[in-house]
């Protein structure tokens, strides 16, 4: 996903463009396409377990297998076995909590693997009826189906339709019984179908994600999704025990600027601003628009004083070019969860606030003592960010 940047001192056009990599392996998408593929993932695991257990319920009752000789058949047992990984997926109980985060689609691949086990075991059961053959391809197929509303990238894809096309080499050397319904033919048919499905659903999660978490006129992230993403990270921090830094941005003097240029000039300064936050910073870091002129910084382990030499080379050629042939500049608060000792995501943000109008206030002061005490601001302050520490934990860089 890209943005255009700045033309001829106009507004900046902010384009959706999603490169082609970004349907192949997730380490190309950020936290953001993470969380919004886990969730769409894990609930399409869900629907088709639900699927699946519907079906192992309903099927005794149509192909006759419950019949009393039936009941410790190859067919009979693999069923059973299909039915727990179900269960299991439904009531989210399938995959631990780390690998449910880290490959939200494991589920999914543990329904296709128990049903393509049992419609090959089950092609070889002498006591399996047509219409049993017919039950396990149905649930097959439907699992096929369940794929295309997933948006998985192409490696998930591939580990998704692995165990499928075992099954369709392991019939062509052996053949499979699969009652009324051809199972091969279909599945050469309808599996490259349901994986373009797939990526066509990816790319409409990564538009939609792109359209309500991407501010559209700074290319940072929305107050609202930086919120559910700090909350996100916040918690990852406290699992892996590392350092979590929060830096609170907010430009000088810019209802100056409003005022004595428009607003239309002030929207391409923070077009511009926004711009070059986000080029500047690492992709694990998150860039926030907080609201106005104010900006927040996710800074994922990294401490304060790490997080302070990034902000110094961040900040050091300024942040927008002015009218006047100025720099826009800014002040800066910094939190860091371990020094701090903050285990709410909330008041990290809160303290780092707190630390950036002291920074204010301080150039606020240094500016009037500079006017010779007239109270005038120039446009733009020329304000390094540093660390300044005192007994009470405040701290700010500016």
């Amino acid at each position: 996903m890209k943005t255009s940047p700045l033309k001829n001192g106009n507004l900046p056009v902010r384009g959706f463009r999603c490169c082609y990599r970004d349907f192949l392996y997730t380490p190309r998408h950020a936290e953001l396409m993470h969380l919004r593929r886990k969730e769409s993932i894990q609930l399409s695991a869900r629907f088709a377990a639900l699927f699946v257990l519907v079906l192992m319920f309903a099927a005794p009752f149509w192909d006759g297998s419950f019949a009393a000789d039936m009941w410790f058949s190859q067919t009979s047992i693999m069923r059973l076995l299909v039915a727990g990984v179900a269960l299991a997926v439904v009531l989210n109980r399938a995959v631990s909590a780390r690998w449910n985060r880290r490959t939200p689609y494991l589920s999914m691949v543990m329904l296709i693997i128990a049903a393509s086990l049992l419609c090959g075991f089950g092609s070889h059961d002498v006591l399996a009826s047509d219409r049993m053959q017919t039950t396990n391809s149905v649930l097959v197929l439907g699992l096929v189906v369940m794929i295309a509303i997933m948006p998985v990238t192409l490696a998930e894809a591939a580990l998704l339709a692995f165990p499928l096309v075992g099954l369709l080499l392991v019939g062509g050397q052996s053949g499979l019984s699969t009652g009324a319904i051809p199972l091969e033919m279909l599945l050469t048919v309808l599996l490259p179908l349901a994986l373009f499905s797939a990526l066509v659903q990816l790319y409409r999660t990564i538009a939609a994600a792109h359209e309500i978490a991407i501010d559209p006129l700074t290319g940072c992230y929305t107050r609202a999704f930086g919120m559910e993403m700090i909350r996100v990270s916040f918690d990852g921090a406290l699992r892996k025990n590392v350092p979590y830094t929060v830096a609170f941005i907010d430009l000088d003097d810019f209802k100056q600027i409003n005022d004595r240029y428009g607003h239309d000039y002030g929207d391409r300064i923070l077009g511009e601003v926004g711009g070059n936050l986000v080029q500047r910073f690492r992709r694990s870091d998150l860039v926030v628009r907080w609201g106005g002129e104010e900006f927040l910084i996710l800074l994922p382990e990294l401490d304060s004083v790490k997080a302070t030499e990034v902000l110094e080379r961040v900040m050091a050629p300024g942040l927008a070019q002015l009218e006047d042939g100025q720099v826009q500049k800014a002040s800066v608060g910094l939190s860091e969860r371990i020094e701090d000792a903050i285990s709410l995501p909330q008041n990290l943000i809160d303290l780092a606030d707190q630390r950036m109008y002291e920074a204010k206030k301080r150039s606020d002061h240094d500016d009037m003592i500079a006017k010779g005490y007239s109270g005038q601001k120039s446009p733009a302050r020329t304000k390094i960010p540093g660390a300044a520490k005192s007994k009470s934990a405040d701290q700010a860089a500016n």
